[in-house]
């Protein structure tokens, strides 16, 4: 049923009777007024959809009064009933935007069907702006989704701001430890007269402090006291507030010194504020983050740096103790050399990380025979097996095609994979390493048959710091940066790395790389 308010006025009591009765009867919920003087003070007592009002009255014209209403609602509809028209009041009902005529006399259905016909113009029109508003919504949401530097993320608010609204001066603030701070749009110029400034300022000092959202007009920041008229000196004003579910973030204030503002402004500008509300916290998160991690990145490379020189110093005394020690000493040197050995491989994974982290990693281009590859590795990880007892076979057919690759990153892949599987196997278990190629690729996997792995935990292990166990708990080693330095070296190399596992039964690492990485461009590493 309808349940749209609508205002009539009439100087015709029976008229207005008549109107009011057919109205009523359809659902709508119905006020009367006798001249244009009580419509006018019954509209700044409440609002109305539709004004349907007589045009010929005494005193205030039907025109006038439309006229009157758009001014405070521009949003209303405005019907006019009128017994003869002419060219002249055409003019003027479409200057001030009348939806439709009614001419007298009207019979009940078609009074109804001019009232739904305007309503359904309205709505429409709500309809067709909400659509339009949809597409610059969507590709602000777009850009705001993509963005996490904050300086990029304020000048396409800027920008989208300016274009949508066409404002004469955009101000946006952003607010961060109770600081204001101004945004300047490095293609701007022009900012408002000192006065206009100042008044911005004034506004964003009290949206700073505001506990809601809220759209103001320069009619509620003159009621509230916060500006004058004489500071904005300018015909409309917007100002919007940029706030997460806690914190106020910043103000977009607009300035419009000829046109005011449509209702639309208000809500396009709520809506977007929203939206890069959400997308301003996640990049300043986003920055504090990168800041962590570099602090992080840093701390490492200066302990690994700082640990090499006294751990080369502890290393090459100990292997001098070796040689000249006899059999009874050697059962203590060989413990010493042993974990030197074992902080050596950790300060190594804690420089590899560095080395990842650095940017765009250079792809060098060698020759090499895979089988020789894995038997260098597999020779200088020997003792490592022995520990175990673990038996290590190689299955690489004697025609493998040689391979263009980076021998380092290649290295640094099966150091690590054979460490993972060393580090997880039982004891007097198996290795297994073999390859396959196609046309393009080398396929190499390198199988054990340790504990395996929960195939909840598949991508968990592939980032840098994890470990399955308990921190404080765990009885293998490392710090959790192999498998990282694996899946980085792959992705940089062309290929990718995937895991069969199952708990109880071992694990299976295959990597893939070209045959020939000569067309493989560089690129930014993502660990």
């Amino acid at each position: 049923m309808a349940a749209e308010k609508i205002l009539i006025v009439d100087d015709e009591i029976d008229v207005l009777e008549l109107c009011r009765r057919i109205l009523e009867a359809k659902g709508y919920q119905v006020k009367t007024a006798m001249n244009g003087y009580e419509a006018i003070r019954a509209a700044k007592a409440e609002d109305f959809d539709l004004l349907l009002t007589d045009n010929q009255m005494p005193g205030i014209t039907g025109l006038e009064i439309a006229k009157t209403l758009k001014h405070d609602n521009p949003n209303i509809i405005c019907i006019t009933m009128t017994g003869f028209g002419t060219l002249d009041i055409v003019v003027e009902a479409l200057r001030i935007d009348v939806d439709e005529f009614v001419m007298k006399p009207f019979t009940p259905s078609e009074l109804s069907m001019a009232i739904t016909k305007a309503l359904e113009k309205q709505r429409l029109r709500r309809e067709n702006f909400r659509l339009r508003s949809l597409i610059p919504l969507f590709e602000l949401n777009k850009s705001f989704m993509g963005t996490r530097e904050v300086d990029q993320l304020l000048r396409r608010l800027y920008e989208i701001t300016k274009q949508e609204t066409k404002a004469d001066f955009v101000w946006l603030y952003t607010f961060k430890n109770d600081q204001i701070n101004f945004y300047s749009h490095p293609e701007e110029t022009m900012h408002g007269n000192e006065a206009q400034q100042a008044a911005s300022y004034k506004i964003a000092q009290h949206l700073l402090t505001s506990q809601q959202l809220t759209t103001l007009n320069e009619q509620a920041l003159i009621e509230r006291q916060i500006v004058t008229a004489a500071d904005l000196a300018a015909q409309s004003v917007l100002a919007v507030l940029l706030r997460s579910q806690n914190t106020n973030l910043g103000a977009i204030i607009l300035l419009s010194q000829k046109n005011e503002f449509a209702p639309s402004d208000s809500e396009f500008l709520s809506v977007m504020c929203g939206q890069a509300s959400i997308a301003l916290e996640n990049a300043r998160f986003f920055e504090e983050l990168k800041t962590l991690d570099h602090m992080k990145s840093e701390f490492i490379n200066i302990a690994a740096h700082e640990l090499r020189t006294p751990l080369t110093i502890l290393m090459g005394y100990t292997s001098i103790l070796q040689d000249v020690a006899d059999e009874s000493q050697q059962e203590f040197v060989a413990p010493v050399m042993r974990n030197a050995e074992r902080l050596r491989s950790l300060i190594d994974d804690m420089l590899n990380l560095k080395y990842l982290a650095s940017g765009v990693p250079k792809i060098e281009r060698e020759a090499i025979s895979l089988r020789h590859a894995v038997e260098t590795v597999i020779k200088d990880m020997d003792l490592k097996f022995k520990e175990k007892n673990l038996t290590v076979t190689v299955q690489i057919p004697d025609n493998f095609p040689t391979m263009i690759t980076d021998p380092k990153k290649l290295d640094l892949i099966l150091v690590n994979l054979l460490d993972n599987a060393v580090k997880f196997n039982v004891d007097n278990g198996k290795i297994i390493l073999k390859a396959t190629h196609d046309d393009s690729y080398a396929t190499i996997s390198v199988i054990d048959t340790g504990e395996g792995i929960p195939e909840e935990q598949f991508n968990r292990i592939f980032k840098e710091f994890v470990t399955l166990e308990p921190s404080l708990t765990r009885t293998h080693q490392g710090i959790g940066l192999g498998l990282a330095i694996v899946r980085g070296m792959v992705n940089v190399g062309g290929g990718q790395v995937l895991l069969e596992s199952k708990e109880g039964h071992g694990s299976n690492f295959t990597f893939t790389l070209p045959l020939d990485n000569s067309d493989i461009k560089e690129s930014r590493l993502m660990i």
